[in-house]
């Protein structure tokens, strides 16, 4: 059965049916050295390619960036404070944020304030 080899110990397995009962010359002997070796130099090339095309995708990726998100600013005020703009990041993220967590960072930041009398 003849197919198109893929690989070269597919074409050598068909190189020794084809050649198979007679003195193979020289020539042919070279031939099918040369094609043994043009394919293994194509099985390489396929896949330095193939990791140099992974490794472009993940660059890619990791240089895409993160989405953004609008701050929703309190309409009382004239500029989104500290707090507004962390939660519309973790919220980029993905992360879930509730009111509470919220609450619970403007006291942790207010506690890590040191006032200093002058």
């Amino acid at each position: 059965m003849w197919f198109t080899p893929k690989k070269a110990k597919d074409f050598s397995a068909q190189g020794e049916r084809f050649l198979r009962g007679t003195k193979r010359t020289t020539s042919e002997r070279l031939f099918i050295r040369k094609a043994y070796k043009g394919f293994d130099n194509m099985a390489f090339q396929l896949a330095t390619v193939q990791q140099q095309l992974q490794a472009a995708q993940e660059n890619l990726e990791r240089l895409r960036g993160r989405k953004r998100r609008r701050v929703e600013i309190d309409p009382n005020k004239a500029f989104a404070g500290i707090m507004e703009i962390r939660r519309a990041q973790r919220l980029a993220a993905g992360e879930n944020v509730t009111d509470s967590e919220s609450s619970e960072d403007e006291e942790s930041d207010t506690a890590s304030c040191i006032d200093v009398a002058i």
